[in-house]
């Protein structure tokens, strides 16, 4: 483990073996400890044993079921259970619209699938901090001030911004850039256009 490591325990819920092994090797530079489980309903134990600082959720557990309606189910679970603990939700592009419901059901943020390692570990230092920020705004206020976001906050505004981050992680490259999205580069030059992305 890096010895740079500064945050506490980060607990990774992914159905994907491989998804969790990678984002151990890359979250462990950064947190002391990262539980990993590709079971959801772990979760409960997982939370009163392991103590986590932040929890980076999938959003489907089921190959045959692709709602994201478990994921949201389990952020719930999360927030009755731990209220002020941060939940970053793992999503599609696909399904970034129930990210975005997330977000608004508590979730401190969301990473699309394929990630970028930066960013993803930028994601969630950021979520513990704000955290931490909050919980001494609390003891200050004496009650707990809702978290801002001072990220994009429709859909669309998401939208363009992951397609603007897309289009950076791969130099402008629009054949590569629509793979990531997991879209057709047609569907991705018609976006484009309708953001004034050109």
């Amino acid at each position: 483990m890096d010895s740079d490591a500064t945050l506490g325990t980060l607990l990774v819920v992914d159905d994907n073996r491989s998804v969790l092994s990678a984002v151990r090797l890359l979250a462990e530079m950064k947190f002391r400890r990262v539980v990993t489980t590709t079971s959801p309903s772990r979760i409960p134990m997982l939370l009163r044993e392991e103590h986590p600082c932040c929890v980076l959720l999938d959003m489907n557990f089921e190959a045959s079921v692709m709602s994201g309606n478990e994921g949201l189910f389990w952020l719930s679970e999360i927030k009755r259970l731990a209220p002020r603990l941060p939940v970053v939700l793992f999503t599609a592009y696909a399904e970034v619209e129930l990210a975005v419901e997330g977000v608004k059901a508590g979730a401190a943020d969301f990473v699309i699938k394929p990630w970028d390692n930066a960013r993803l570990l930028l994601t969630l230092i950021n979520a513990v901090n704000q955290k931490s920020k909050s919980a001494a705004e609390a003891s200050r206020n004496e009650h707990i001030k809702p978290d801002t976001n001072p990220g994009p906050t429709t859909l669309e505004e998401m939208e363009r911004h992951m397609i603007e981050q897309a289009l950076a992680d791969n130099g402008g490259i629009l054949t590569a850039t629509a793979t990531q999205l997991g879209i057709s580069r047609q569907t991705l030059y018609n976006k484009m256009k309708r953001y004034g992305l050109q």
